[in-house]
């Protein structure tokens, strides 16, 4: 039974509060660059697949191929990183995250300039995707953990959802970019810049980030199948379950949009690219005012953000399967973001408070490779039931889902555990 008695920081690595706070700061830089690149896709890939003549599918496809090996190597990178520790594997996963931001790029390119054929520049695409699902997904998990080492369980919380937050506001400035520079030097061009201020962020964290806490376990076999067993450890079980819950409601949410606003209001590619990436910033705008505003001042354990979160989901696609015209659309999408920033730091936080210090790359991994099974799932189905079954039913699925998060956070023992634990710890 764990004591959740993680310090605010490893005894060995003496770093104080403004070495923290400056390290965080910079973790935080470098995933909202990676969410700037990671986010525009969902506003770019929409028109440019429509004006490439490639069915909707294939972009689905590039969500799940991606997110496939985000799944499965996620839990593998954080537990590598109780090993080896968390630097290394920041920077590695920053690095490759560029890389295969200039590979998509060539790919995009190729495509439009009319080289190869429109599928074969999907595919290239795809290639490109794996390549940031396999590698990329270091960076996460090993980031996480680097927050969790240093930060007590009553602020952890609130701590983890700010440097979420960072993913978020580079889901802001993605679109918005996307809408603004993609008009002016091309899509190409764009995700080269992007690529370079990534790796700009891995060379800060390899020469600024301090890292002096040892690594927690140098004797942990790295077996994909026991990390993945370790989500079925009754501590964590009811975290992972609600997080791939809530992944898939949000990938769902977020592979359809582009698509349901332009369908709706009967806009070509260009209009549907400066429509979409408006909503996308819109919700990604209210996903931050969640995680770095709300959350701080709202001061409420795992359990009730989780809960609230899933509560406002479901009127989020209530309203979003109701809605008459663009601002409805946005309005809807607006509050399932929001809840999104309340649910997903209430999991993560969750998790990382049910486990032993030791134990945080691997929480992290787990936690953070929901996203990757939330996009494998996703897309593919929302998708397929948008275009086979009509344009509403995936957020008639989306809100069921919603209730069963609701009810599994409201009542889960676990769940309920961590929030007794968190209420009655006195401050550090």
């Amino acid at each position: 039974m764990t004591s959740f008695m993680t310090p605010p920081h490893d005894p060995s690595s003496p770093t104080g509060p403004a070495e923290r706070r400056q390290a965080f700061r910079l973790l935080f830089l470098c995933l909202m660059a990676t969410g700037i690149g990671n986010n525009m896709l969902f506003a770019i890939l929409p028109p440019l697949a429509r004006g490439l003549a490639v069915p909707e599918y294939w972009v689905g496809a590039i969500y799940t191929v991606s997110a496939v090996l985000f799944m499965t190597m996620t839990p593998i990178w954080g537990a590598l990183s109780d090993r080896r520790g968390r630097k290394p594997f920041i920077v590695f996963g920053l690095s490759a995250f560029a890389c295969s931001t200039l590979i998509f790029a060539a790919a995009a390119w190729a495509g439009e300039e009319g080289w190869v054929p429109p599928l074969a520049a999907i595919f290239a695409m795809a290639l490109a995707r794996t390549l940031f699902g396999g590698l990329g997904s270091a960076t996460n998990p090993s980031a996480q953990a680097y927050v969790a080492d240093r930060t007590s369980p009553s602020e952890r919380t609130e701590a983890l959802a700010g440097l979420t937050a960072a993913f978020g506001l580079g889901a802001v400035i993605g679109p918005t970019l996307a809408a603004t520079l993609v008009e002016l030097v091309g899509v190409p061009v764009f995700m080269v810049i992007v690529s370079a201020t990534v790796f700009a962020g891995a060379a800060a964290v390899w020469f600024k980030l301090p890292e002096q806490s040892p690594p927690k376990q140098q004797n942990r076999p790295i077996n994909p199948f026991k990390q993945f067993a370790f989500g079925a450890d009754p501590r964590i079980f009811a975290f992972v379950v609600y997080g791939c819950l809530t992944w898939i409601v949000q990938s769902l949410s977020l592979s359809t949009l582009a698509f349901f606003i332009m369908d709706s209001l009967g806009l070509d590619e260009s209009e549907g690219l400066q429509m979409s990436a408006i909503a996308l910033a819109a919700g990604a705008g209210a996903l931050i005012v969640a995680q770095l505003i709300v959350i701080p001042a709202l001061k409420a354990s795992p359990r009730i953000l989780m809960s609230l979160g899933a509560f406002l989901t479901v009127g989020g696609f209530a309203l979003m399967i109701a809605a008459p015209n663009y601002a409805g659309i946005v309005t809807a999408y607006l509050l399932i973001s929001f809840a999104f920033g309340l649910s997903r730091s209430g999991f993560t936080g969750g998790a990382s408070i049910a486990v032993e210090p030791e134990e945080q790359g691997r929480a992290a991994g787990l936690t953070t490779a929901t996203a990757g099974l939330g996009f494998i799932l996703g897309p593919v189905g929302g998708l397929f039931m948008y275009n086979q079954l009509g344009h509403v039913v995936p957020y008639y699925v989306a809100a069921v889902l919603s209730l069963v998060a609701l009810a599994l956070a409201w009542l889960h023992p676990q769940i309920r555990r961590v929030q007794n634990f968190v209420e009655i710890k006195p401050e550090p």
